[in-house]
Formats: structure tokens, C-alpha cells, sequence
């Protein structure tokens, strides 16, 4: 623009000049101009401020001296403050996460004690103590408690798994919303911005010189904005400036809704990877328990076959087949299909007693017989089983195929069957001892108490949860 100087009148007439500033699509100030006495041409300049800082108060003044003459315009101040903001995300005054564990950790409410908490660590102690067990000794009962622990335990965090999946839809739905809100809102603001300022221009053109236009946001002094665009015709004009106000008020809301819905779909993400952790971590502890447990019922089982050839009565081990079938880890356990070797007929050979064993044993087991009964005691018992005994029973109870008879879990068979080729009897190398005809079941007595002290000079080990158990692994 140029301006009649300072050191007189104009000989030119002063022409309106009107110069929009914006930014980021908003108006943000207007310029008039206007005849200052003495005929210099006077710029008054109202500036408002739209920021969306928080708390921010932001005012200026212009002071602007004309030849002979001192002409003041204070720009109204404008106040800018973050419209209170009310969001329906999942981040309430109460926040709910789901640790690693199982764990629920809670913040906010009255500060009661939180007996949840406390139930969900108990459960998650008691599980740990489950996975280190040692399935292959432990007392049955204990084994039997150790996988329903577990499975309490999964089923559980699978819960919390399906429970955070289903928060975390609502969550990145809550955030798709929100944002699809915010683009609406912000498409009418440029809009509605478009049209203000096309107003602005036309009212100031069509005006008299000298006529200020104000808009833009919030003003202390709004009621005298307000007369002045009705006194000036501009009722339109200042229909517009309140919706754009409005338009711009309900931007804010929407942006703080959605940066709130981004943060907390973050929490439950977070959360939700947290629980799937923990559910993985608890499965592998129970698929690795129940592995172990299967190892043992299919030796017991085993071992049972090999007692009713004694004409002894076996182990008892309904209660861990049934808990391990109704396991939803026996399906999972990683199995490779791997057919035991045999071993031959001919290399069985008697020892005595009725105990057959393999031929690289067998001599041993003759000196042990022979020296047991030096010092009075009677030993016998049984020995080598064949496993054809087992492999048809494996095909009636479990099916035909090789996964059938070789493989598949001693618990998923009607009625629970071991499977062949596992155990020590089978291969010659292990013998439940008898003491006077009667089974060894406990650690005293004559016949346990010379076999402690002496069977290994022979290379024989007693696997600990059957005194009457002995072999040249301990298995």
C-alpha cells in the first residue's frame, strides 16, 4: 500500500485497503484504513489471536501519530482458553490394566484394598510352584493338583486375553470415530472460513471509508463488536463469525476426544499384549508339565502291566489320566513320531527267580541273587515284558495308525494305555523286586534295606516313587 507521507495533505484520495493475514486457513486480522485530520492516511489495526494453547491471554495495542494529531486504537484482548473437554474414551478417572501374570492393577477409587489383585498374584505364585514340580517323582496327588493348577491358571489369562481383544476393537474403533469427527469438523471450518471471508471483503468494499470490520475469536468486548457489524448492516457477517466460532470450539473437542482415544487404545494395547505374554508363558508351563506327567502315566501304566504279571496290585492312576485328558494342553504336546527299537528275544535271558533280563545285565543280576541270599535275603521278582503284549493293546484302545500305537498320549486312549517301546521292562533293563514273594512298596525292611546297600555295586538305581522299581538309568 502506499501512504500519503507525513509532511502533508494527500493529493490523492485515499483508497480502503484491507490485508487478511492467515494461518492455518484461519482470518486472522483485518486492516482498515482510514483519513487522519491534516489528510494523512491513518492504518489502525485490530489484531486478534486464535491459539489453542492452554490458558493463554494474549493482548496488543497500537499506537499511531499522525501529523499534529495523536490517534490511539487498542486492539480488544483477546482470551484463548482449550475448551473444557468431556471424551467417552476408555481412559476414565479409574484406569484398569492387565499386567504380565494375570496381575490387574487398578489406580483411582476410594483406595480400598484391592483383594483382586491379591487373588490374581496368589493364583500366579501357585502356578509357578505348579511348573517347577517335578513330574517324574512327585507324589500323584501333587502331580494331579500341579496340571489343574495350571489349567485354572490358562483358562483364566485366556479369559483376560479375549476380555483385552475385545477392549482394544472398542478402543481403535472409539479412535477411528473420533478422527472421522475431526476431519468432518474441519472440512465445515475451512468452509465456513471460506465464507467469512468472502463476506469481510464484500461488506468492507461495499462500506464507507473509514468503516472497521472485526471478527475472529473470543473478545472481552464483544457485545460492542457486536453493534458495531449491526449498526454497519453486517447482521450476516456476524451470524457467520458465531458459527465459525462455534465450528472452531467443537474442532477443539473433537482433537482433545481423539489425541485422549489414541492414548488410551494405547493403554489397552498395551495391556493386551501384556495378558497374551503371560497366557503364552503360562500355556508353555503347562504343555511342559503336562509332557512330563504323560511321560509318567505311560511308565506307570507300563508298570502296572508288568506288577499284574507279579499277580501285585498296581498304582492307582485315574485321577492324574482323567486330569490330563481333561488338560487342553495334551493335544498341544509336541510329539515327532518315532517308533522304538525292540529289542530281540534272543538277547532276554533268564537270571533267576523269575527275572529275565537283557544278556549285557544279566550276569550282574545272577550275583546279585546269589549274594542277597548269602546274607538272607530272599529276592525275586519280574523282569523283561515284551511289548507285543502292549502294541495290541495300543490298537484296541487308541487306534491303528503308527501315531495310534506309538504316540498319541497314554490319557487320550479308552481307557488310558502306555505306550510301547517306553518302558525299562521292555528293554531287559529294569526288575521290580519282591522280598519273600511280596512287592518292596516301602523304604524298610529286609529286602529295601539290602538293596539300598548294595544294588549299585551291581548297576542297578531305584526310581524314588517306587521302592520296588529298579534299573540300570533309575527310570
Amino acid at each position: 500500500m502506499q501512504a500519503v507521507g507525513r509532511g502533508g495533505p494527500s493529493n490523492r484520495h485515499p483508497r480502503p485497503v484491507i490485508r487478511l493475514l492467515v494461518s492455518g486457513g484461519i482470518v486472522l486480522a483485518l486492516f482498515a484504513a482510514t483519513t487522519a485530520p491534516g489528510g494523512a492516511v491513518e492504518e489502525s489495526t485490530t489484531t486478534t489471536t486464535s491459539t489453542t494453547a492452554p490458558s493463554t491471554t494474549a493482548s496488543s495495542s497500537t499506537s499511531t501519530t499522525a501529523a499534529s494529531t495523536t490517534s490511539t486504537t487498542v486492539a480488544p484482548t483477546t482470551s484463548t482458553t482449550v475448551p473444557s473437554t468431556t471424551s467417552s474414551t476408555a481412559a476414565d478417572a479409574t484406569t484398569s490394566t492387565t499386567a504380565a501374570g494375570g496381575t490387574t492393577t487398578s489406580s483411582g477409587g476410594s483406595g480400598a484394598p484391592d483383594f483382586e489383585e491379591s487373588t490374581d498374584e496368589a493364583n500366579a505364585e501357585a502356578a509357578a510352584k505348579a511348573a517347577a514340580l517335578d513330574a517324574a517323582n512327585a507324589e500323584l496327588g501333587d502331580l494331579t493338583n500341579a496340571l489343574a493348577v495350571l489349567k485354572r491358571q490358562v483358562d483364566s489369562q485366556q479369559a483376560e486375553v479375549d476380555y483385552a481383544n475385545l477392549q482394544l476393537t472398542a478402543a481403535e474403533q472409539l479412535v477411528a470415530d473420533s478422527e472421522a469427527a475431526v476431519s468432518e469438523a474441519e472440512v465445515e471450518l475451512v468452509a465456513l472460513e471460506e465464507r467469512v471471508s468472502t463476506s469481510a471483503i464484500q461488506a468492507f468494499m461495499d462500506g464507507e471509508t473509514g468503516q472497521i470490520i472485526l471478527f475472529a475469536a473470543d473478545d472481552p468486548l464483544d457485545a460492542i463488536r457486536k453493534d458495531v457489524m449491526r449498526s454497519a448492516g453486517t447482521q450476516t457477517d456476524l451470524e457467520l463469525v458465531e458459527q465459525l466460532k462455534i465450528v472452531q470450539s467443537d474442532l477443539d473437542v473433537r482433537q482433545a476426544e481423539a489425541l485422549d482415544a489414541a492414548d488410551a487404545a494405547e493403554q489397552v494395547r498395551v495391556a493386551s499384549q501384556e495378558a497374551l505374554s503371560a497366557l503364552e508363558g503360562d500355556q508353555a508351563a503347562q504343555v511342559a508339565l503336562a509332557s512330563s506327567a504323560e511321560d509318567r502315566l505311560d511308565r506307570l501304566l507300563g508298570e502296572n502291566a508288568a506288577l499284574a504279571a507279579l499277580g501285585a496290585q498296581g498304582v492307582d492312576t485315574s485321577a492324574l489320566a482323567a486330569e490330563l485328558a481333561n488338560s487342553n494342553s495334551s493335544a498341544n504336546i509336541n510329539t515327532n513320531i518315532q517308533i522304538p527299537s525292540t529289542v530281540s528275544e534272543d538277547d532276554i535271558v533268564y537270571a533267576g527267580n523269575g527275572i529275565s533280563v537283557h544278556r549285557d545285565i544279566v550276569d550282574n543280576i545272577r550275583q546279585l541273587l546269589v549274594d542277597a541270599a548269602a546274607d538272607g535275603v530272599d529276592l525275586g521278582g519280574g523282569g523283561y515284558r515284551s511289548p507285543a503284549a502292549q502294541i495290541a493293546t495300543r490298537r484296541n484302545n487308541c487306534g491303528t495308525s503308527n501315531y495310534a500305537i506309538y504316540e498319541m498320549p497314554a490319557s487320550q486312549c479308552s481307557p488310558p494305555t502306555a505306550r510301547p517301546g517306553r518302558s525299562m521292562h521292555e528293554k531287559g533293563l529294569a526288575i521290580d523286586f519282591t522280598y519273600n514273594g511280596s512287592l518292596i512298596r516301602s523304604r524298610s525292611g529286609p529286602g529295601w534295606n539290602w538293596l539300598v546297600a548294595n544294588a549299585a555295586r551291581y548297576g542297578l538305581k531305584n526310581l524314588p516313587s517306587e521302592p520296588w522299581h529298579w534299573s540300570t538309568n533309575g527310570n
